[in-house]
């Protein structure tokens, strides 16, 4: 297959959210203004629920209440150029899904306030209430005819039982991607997956029924995310990708880390680099200035 025709997704974390729009706070700071010397976030998150008087969905709500007012069209950083492109950009690299660790309606703000989509999710699309591995949200652009799923994975702002924070919930989700790797993945409200990955990619058959198929069909653009080892589920599937790949060499698919040069180099964090160098993730270092978005699909091209 020419990798030229395979389609490209973007996964955007909470560093694309800080570079495009004002005062979003950073993982480390969510939870307390006070700065905590545990750099896991999953780890963090469980010390913080055990040292707090809150119920954990009471912890949720006071996320959500602390970051909803911060996405807005007027809150967007006026030095970021080019977001009103953002939506051909996406139509132009072929890019028909956007997969976000970012609870947030920050992408949202950006295709209908800023590029003209509107949202046209299914109405047979039963949102899961925990648990986000087949739910999306489909968005199309009328003028363009250009569509794009966005897929929540770590959860949703109107779903606040679903935003993944501690250990319970992430390795529920990590039993759940694992099920749905295997082909064994069944929904009460949803359809069944009895095809395994590995038969998936020899048959190049895909039933896209998760964005956990996206890391074997298409190419992966990583942006705005730390990749910090509490995110489970994306090195869980990172090291999928190359077991399968071992045994499906037809597998071409590639992915990209495209990372701030000023928070996530090299000299920083080389025990991450030097994972995703075993992946074979090819990593590429971008600023955070005013042309931000469109150094993000001018890479895109490159690879």
């Amino acid at each position: 297959m020419d990798n030229n025709y395979i389609e490209n997704t973007l996964v955007l974390g909470n560093g694309f959210s800080r570079t495009v729009f004002e005062g979003i706070p950073s993982w480390g700071n969510l939870f307390d203004e006070e700065k905590s010397a545990i750099n896991n976030y999953t780890i963090l998150y469980e010390v913080y629920l055990l040292n707090s008087d809150l119920e954990e969905g009471d912890i949720k709500h006071k996320i959500v209440d602390r970051i909803s007012n911060q996405f807005s069209k007027e809150n967007i950083k006026k030095s970021i150029c080019d977001l009103d492109n953002f939506g051909k950009y996406l139509m132009e690299n072929k890019v028909y899904n956007i997969i976000t660790t970012n609870y947030d309606k920050g992408i949202e703000v950006i295709l209908c306030d800023f590029c003209g989509y509107k949202e046209v999710t299914p109405e047979e699309l039963v949102a899961e209430k925990i648990y986000s591995i087949r739910t999306y949200r489909k968005f199309i652009n009328s003028k363009t005819g250009h569509e794009v799923k966005l897929w929540k994975i770590h959860g949703d702002m109107e779903r606040i039982e679903s935003i993944t924070l501690g250990f319970d919930q992430y390795c529920g989700a990590l039993s759940k991607l694992s099920s749905y790797i295997k082909g064994k993945y069944k929904s009460e409200k949803g359809p069944e997956c009895n095809i395994s990955m590995i038969d998936k990619c020899k048959m190049k058959e895909f039933d896209n029924l998760s964005w956990a198929e996206l890391f074997f069909n298409t190419n992966m653009y990583i942006v705005g995310l730390g990749m910090d080892f509490s995110e489970i589920d994306i090195w869980w599937l990172l090291n999928k990708h190359m077991r399968i790949k071992n045994i499906v060499p037809q597998i071409e698919n590639k992915i990209c880390y495209l990372y701030n040069e000023q928070y996530d180099n090299k000299a920083k964090k080389s025990d991450i680099f030097e994972a995703l160098d075993s992946f074979q993730v090819k990593c590429i270092g971008i600023k955070s200035d005013k042309n931000y978005i469109q150094t993000i699909f001018e890479e895109m091209k490159k690879i």
